[in-house]
């Protein structure tokens, strides 16, 4: 018998949202009154998000980080939003808000009402984004506003892409070559002391780039792990007493072999009537003008793999959160979450090439560590 999941629960939190808002009530920022997660009172805060660092992930891996695994004991537990991947989890780290409150729905989606001609639509992916697109307002801007001085310490090709700017039109971006981590540590240091208060934002892209090529299961990938605990480890030497470090990740990942994957495009059942495909292989939007029938379709080929919706159903279970109109259509007309599967398309080949996945609601995708050092 067919199941499928018809209302997504986040539970009670804390959620990966609550960060921010929670560093800036500590801050005295006007707007953020309560600390939601329970962190160290500080008036310097350094938060490092490591892609792909999912909770699960970071239990397992305890004997390749040793830095990590002193904390883990003392660690909370995040949930991060669906879809489960960097682009809706940045903007909701950033904006301590859901998807579906700050626009960015996906890994790649219609931009629906921006671009009001079917025959010229077609997906956009806001980690290849050269310019913003309209999304919710951003924390970091809230805290310079109000004399908090913030810094983020990104990929030096990060500094001018479209979704960083989304994050932050007025805080200082410090663009560093990824793999130079004296540098790296040295502008956390330099940022982290600057003004009678600070907020610095490290990204650290490494591990889920290994995991997307090689998976979390290899030995390249522990071997990133430990060279990403060190670079934790010796940040924290360096900072000074009166910073609290936190790390937290954005998504964990799946391994997915072979004969878990299915190809949309040769599939006559799968791609019959869709006008778009996008998401990613484990949280896809499909875009069509019949959206009971390829609702049907799928969920008699998925079975109990997928929770298969049209979009008010998606909407109604709560996967997005709350939904601002103007953002809707930006949601596929039929969205996939898949359970162990991936449905991948040609319309992003790179996707056949990956090992470790992610987008899905699977307990190792959706929860994330907070590791706190008070200083």
């Amino acid at each position: 018998m067919m199941s499928y999941v018809t209302e997504f629960s986040y539970g009670d939190g804390p959620y990966l949202w609550d960060l921010l808002p929670s560093v800036g009530a500590h801050l005295g920022v006007t707007g953020f009154d309560h600390d939601l997660i329970g962190l160290p009172s500080s008036r310097r805060y350094v938060v490092v998000l490591i892609d792909g660092l999912g909770w699960d992930l970071t239990l397992r891996s305890c004997a390749q980080a040793a830095s990590m695994a002193s904390a883990i004991g003392d660690a909370t537990k995040l949930s991060v939003c669906l879809p489960s991947t960097t682009a809706a989890s940045l903007m909701s780290l950033w904006t301590g808000v859901q998807p579906g409150s700050h626009g960015i729905l996906g890994f790649s989606f219609d931009m629906g009402l921006d671009n009001p001609q079917p025959s010229s639509r077609k997906v956009a992916t806001p980690l290849s984004f050269k310019e913003p697109i309209e999304a919710a307002a951003c924390i970091m801007d809230t805290l310079v506003d109000q004399g908090v001085s913030v810094s983020c310490v990104v990929p030096a090709e990060h500094v001018h892409s479209g979704l960083t700017l989304m994050g932050t039109r007025t805080a200082e971006i410090i663009g560093i070559d990824i793999l130079d981590s004296p540098a790296r540590i040295q502008a956390t240091l330099t940022a982290s002391r600057q003004g009678s208060q600070s907020l610095v934002y490290v990204y650290e892209p490494r591990l889920d780039q290994t995991g997307h090529k090689r998976g979390v299961a290899s030995g390249q990938w522990a071997q990133v792990l430990s060279e990403v605990d060190a670079f934790l480890e010796d940040l924290r030497s360096r900072l000074d007493d009166d910073v609290c470090l936190l790390v937290t990740g954005d998504h964990g990942m799946v391994d997915i072999s072979v004969d878990s994957r299915v190809e949309i495009d040769t599939d006559p059942v799968l791609s019959q009537d869709l006008r778009l495909v996008g998401g990613e292989a484990r949280f896809r939007h499909l875009y069509t003008d019949h959206p009971r029938a390829v609702v049907q379709r799928w969920r008699e080929f998925c079975g109990t793999d997928a929770s298969v919706m049209i979009r008010s159903e998606a909407i109604d279970s709560g996967l997005f959160g709350p939904v601002d109109p103007k953002y809707l259509t930006r949601i596929g007309d039929v969205v996939v979450v898949a359970q162990t599967t991936a449905y991948l398309t040609k319309s992003f080949p790179g996707e056949y090439s990956l090992v470790g996945m992610h987008g899905g609601w699977t307990s190792a995708e959706r929860y994330v560590p907070l590791l706190v050092d008070p200083g």
